[in-house]
């Protein structure tokens, strides 16, 4: 655990502040958005003024949560009593950070290891399946009773981030909050199906991409893969049609490191780790810059292609 502050105190600041600021990471996935949208849903239950800044390049395959075309950036130069971000391990990897200058105070939610405490008040849970469950906590402390669109959006976040639990990350708590949620009777099978199995065409290809660029190390304990800009855009796809390329490796047996690799723009790659049973990516992923979980981490290098590669490998060669 790494919590600085108690769910009580958080609660204390909500009821004390009346304009909220909700933020989180670059390029958000399923536990930023859920949670983003349940902890907005709570605080305009509580009659309080909510404002969102969040980055646009998430997937089509959100678009059934509750007020997701709300996640506007529209908030010109106001001021506000708090910013909160959720589901970001530091100030390089929040979308707008500057944003936070107009905040007089900062809270931080997450359950990211590599946190680094950036808040004026910061609550990070690495035992946490995701961000999600603190969420869950956090609508428990105000006695709230949930409704189905809460419920959908912190079931996106928890089903997400645990790939559809069956990551290590998931634990008995996980699935009572789980269990809790679906006394809403919500069609979870239709947001599974949406979130892991349907695929637009230009993904489809990408993953054929990937696979095509795959090598493999260390007698197949390393598998990597990267994509250009230039095969990317030759496709037709999206930045967003990359999510999720990275398990390719990850599901190929022996492997015990998947490495992807996007260029994003000239001299710039954003590297994503996996890796299955022992290797710790986190660590790697934050001696080169960037940070996560044990099994899930990232980074941004600049740099040339081969060199960035070639070094990769070299630190992995240590941890094999």
């Amino acid at each position: 655990m790494m919590k600085t502050k108690t769910i009580k105190e958080i609660k204390t600041i909500i009821n004390n502040n009346n304009s909220f600021l909700i933020t989180s990471h670059y390029s958000p996935d399923g536990d930023a958005l859920g949670s983003v949208i349940a902890l907005g849903l709570l605080l305009k239950k509580l009659h309080k003024e909510v404002f969102y800044h969040i980055d646009r390049a998430f997937a089509d395959k959100y678009s059934f949560l509750t007020d997701i075309e709300d996640l506007k950036n529209n908030i010109d130069h106001q001021k506000f009593d708090v910013g909160i971000c959720l589901d970001c391990g530091d100030l390089n990897h929040l979308f707008g950070s500057e944003a936070l200058d107009r905040c007089s105070k900062i809270v931080n939610i997450d359950h990211h290891k590599s946190n680094t405490l950036f808040g004026t008040v910061n609550y990070v849970d690495i035992e946490a399946s995701a961000t999600g469950e603190i969420i869950y906590e956090l609508l428990e402390h105000f006695k709230i009773s949930l409704n189905i669109e809460m419920a959908i959006a912190l079931y996106t976040a928890i089903v997400t981030d645990t790939g559809n639990f069956k990551y290590s990350n998931t634990t008995s708590k996980t699935h009572l909050i789980v269990s809790n949620l679906l006394r809403h009777s919500f069609k979870h099978w239709e947001i599974n199906k949406k979130l892991f199995d349907e695929h637009k065409k230009t993904k489809i290809l990408l993953m054929g991409e990937t696979i095509k660029n795959l090598n493999f190390y260390f007698d197949g304990k390393i598998a990597l893969s990267i994509l250009t800009q230039a095969e990317i855009k030759e496709l037709g796809a999206l930045d967003e049609d990359v999510e999720g390329l990275i398990n390719i490796g990850r599901d190929i047996s022996g492997v015990e490191v998947s490495v992807f690799i996007k260029e994003t723009k000239p001299s710039e790659y954003k590297v994503g780790f996996r890796s299955n049973n022992y290797v710790d990516v986190g660590e790697i992923a934050l001696e080169l810059g960037g940070g996560g979980h044990s099994r899930a981490a990232g980074c941004t290098i600049l740099g040339n292609k081969d060199e960035i590669i070639n070094n990769i490998i070299n630190i992995l060669s240590k941890k094999i």
